[in-house]
């Protein structure tokens, strides 16, 4: 397939995609949720000399279809759109990276179409709401008394604006506190400039009163005992200074049959950014394996 780019009806909403590439498909989803497909580009494009990327926009998100009805912004319909996605490719079999909240996205379709998965990739990710709550507050811990009482004052008085954007107080201290574990040096200036959330399906899905516990619709998620369905390879990733830990990580490792599990060093949660060239040969290898009659299996 040559690159393209497009639009998909997707489970009641638009998506949007687009390839680059051509071979084994990898599919690439987002964080946030709310950030978009560009978060990937243009660290991973060179990927598509060795597979072919398919990055799309979540609903909510981008590019895609916002929802009139923010109920609507769930994982078993966004698991649905990747579907979709997948049908209208024509893609029998995938590879799925899901880097942050993309991973649990991505686990959540792998639990449920297991036989669709070529290999599965959980980048800066966890298995249970319970292993990021429990790292969330082991962070808030280690902060200077001053900005953990700040952030503390400002989530007792809301952290949303009547226009549903974060409060600009808020939004800096929080900034603050996640900063030395999202890049381990400095960005490039897109992501210091990065595209806009979709605000209704963050607030939906992962934060209504705090940055630091997931308290949305995704309170009190557990694929931990799913995780079992998945027999293809996989590919467990953090950083070793990453907003994940290493006890989270190794959950999502444990719980999958045919999984490694990698630290990266100098590396936080944006890893494919701080070490782009040892991430993709990462991915290259892990490709290797998912094409070997093994992981055809």
């Amino acid at each position: 397939m040559r690159d393209g780019e497009g639009f998909v009806d997707g489970s009641g909403v638009r998506i949007y995609y687009r390839t680059l590439g051509s071979g084994v498909p990898l599919l690439l989803l987002h964080g946030g949720p709310g950030a978009d497909h560009s978060d990937f580009l243009p660290a991973l494009q060179p990927m598509a000399r060795r597979c072919q990327l398919v990055l799309i926009d979540e609903r909510g998100s981008g590019r895609s279809e916002r929802l009139k009805d923010p109920k609507g912004y769930t994982l078993s319909r966004m698991v649905k759109d990747i579907e979709c996605v997948r049908q209208h490719l024509k893609l029998e079999r995938l590879v799925v990276l899901g880097h942050s909240f993309g991973g649990i996205l991505a686990q959540a379709y792998a639990v449920r179409h297991p036989k669709r998965i070529l290999g599965l990739v959980l980048a800066g990710t966890g298995s249970t709401a319970r292993c990021i709550d429990r790292d969330f507050r082991n962070l808030r811990k280690r902060l200077p008394e001053r900005l953990r009482a700040r952030l503390e004052r400002q989530e007792k008085a809301g952290i949303f604006q009547g226009d549903g954007a974060y409060k600009k107080n808020y939004a800096a201290a929080s900034a603050q506190a996640l900063a030395p574990h999202m890049y381990a040096k400095p960005p490039p200036a897109r992501f210091k400039h990065a595209p806009p959330l979709g605000m209704e399906v963050l607030r939906e899905m992962w934060v209504r009163r705090s940055d630091f516990h997931i308290d949305g619709n995704l309170k009190g998620f557990d694929f931990s005992h799913l995780l079992a369905r998945v027999k293809a390879p996989s590919l467990v990733v953090i950083g070793d200074r990453d907003l994940v830990s290493t006890a989270t990580a190794d959950v999502s490792r444990a719980s999958l049959p045919r999984a490694t599990l990698i630290v990266m060093a100098e590396c936080a949660h944006m890893m494919f950014i701080d070490q782009t060239a040892r991430f993709n040969r990462l991915l290259e290898e892990f490709l290797r394996c998912c094409t070997t009659r093994r992981g055809h299996s």
